[in-house]
């Protein structure tokens, strides 16, 4: 008999730590951010900025 994937898997714990939960809360706005800040510097720097 196969065992299944989910026996594969390491177990992850049943809560995540606080520090992932925050992790996770500002992670995608954060990243969007972050993203729009480099494309703004890409933006002056090729000179649209003058």
């Amino acid at each position: 008999m196969r065992p299944s994937r989910s026996t594969l898997r390491p177990a992850s714990p049943g809560r995540p730590s606080p520090r992932s939960t925050i992790m996770s809360r500002y992670a995608a706005p954060l990243g969007f951010t972050l993203a729009a800040v480099w494309v703004a510097v890409l933006f002056v720097l090729a000179g649209g900025g003058h």
